[in-house]
């Protein structure tokens, strides 16, 4: 009987290991520059961890999860992102009480997610990410982008593209979530299941849809930057005043959505704009996920953080 590989993983032999060796030193000696500190937090978590953290809706959740039920008939599930994880970690071990604040953590290991293999994703991938939580200011962000794009510059690479939006704070989100329903209940019919799943728990969800990204509605959706508040205005010119002084070259695009159900204000992805890269440019993404901690059941805690694959960083 002859054995082959899974699909959608891969070995990494001499020869090549050695570039995922300087990816992964680079790395660490970035977060040690603006003192990030690493954090491993285990490859399997609790199903209902990614569920409500990563958020029910997502593709991550209802199509993606490698999830067993262990001989307890625990549910358990392999980690698809690191977030979720972290913050878990962080309220559990309560960091919250440290006295440094904002808690500046970093994070590399393998993730899975069960979804079609190509060019720079595999269902076993390795992640690099970091997490900032404790802080509400805008600065922090602007840090956190800071890194992601160092870390790519002083690998080499060139012709980058970071891209942002804010996703405002609850109460913007909720008018533009009313305004998203108006506008697509009307022909709701004509979209994907899943977008007809998701229009009343999160039509944000649906400006992120795949399979109907070219329909006409997609283009007139009502953009979040109309309904912005001040607050969440302020903030947004507040990190491009920062992204400014740090001479880091930004695009807004009202058009970007996060496809995790955490996020607020900032969102951003660095993209790439190089020739053969392939249809898929996104090299990271990351944003602002206020309220996450509450959720796993600790006390009002700001976040934000980013998380990139070393294979697509590779590619």
């Amino acid at each position: 009987m002859s054995m082959s590989i899974p699909r959608g993983t891969q070995d990494i032999l001499p020869g090549e290991v050695e570039k995922w060796q300087l990816i992964e030193a680079k790395a660490r000696e970035l977060c040690e520059k603006y003192q990030y500190q690493e954090i491993r937090t285990p490859i399997f978590e609790h199903t209902d961890l990614f569920s409500r953290g990563v958020g029910d809706t997502t593709d991550i959740v209802q199509k993606e999860m490698y999830t067993f039920d262990d001989r307890g008939g625990r549910s358990l599930t392999l980690r698809p992102e690191g977030t979720a994880a972290v913050v878990r970690s962080f309220v559990e071990k309560k960091m919250f009480g440290y006295p440094n604040q904002p808690v500046k953590l970093y994070y590399m290991g393998p993730m899975f997610r069960y979804e079609r293999p190509q060019a720079g994703r595999f269902r076993q991938f390795v992640q690099f990410g970091i997490e900032a939580l404790g802080s509400n200011d805008p600065a922090i962000d602007a840090e956190v982008i800071s890194l992601a794009m160092n870390l790519y510059k002083e690998m080499g690479l060139k012709k980058l593209k970071l891209v942002i939006n804010s996703l405002g704070d609850k109460e913007s989100r909720s008018g533009h979530r009313n305004a998203l329903i108006n506008h697509f209940q009307p022909r709701i019919g004509e979209f994907c299941q899943d977008c007809q799943n998701r229009l009343e728990k999160n039509p944000l969800r649906i400006l992120d849809c795949k399979q109907d990204h070219n329909h006409e509605l997609m283009k007139s959706a009502p953009s979040i930057i109309n309904y912005l508040n001040e607050d969440s205005k302020v903030y947004l010119e507040k990190l491009q005043k920062y992204l400014t002084q740090l001479d880091i070259a930004f695009v807004v695009d009202p058009n970007l959505v996060r496809g995790l159900d955490y996020y607020n204000h900032t969102a951003f992805e660095i993209m790439s704009d190089a020739e053969g890269f392939g249809a898929i440019t996104t090299l990271c993404g990351g944003g602002r996920y206020n309220g996450l901690a509450e959720e796993m059941g600790g006390p009002e805690t700001p976040g934000i953080g980013f998380a990139m694959s070393i294979e697509r960083f590779i590619a």
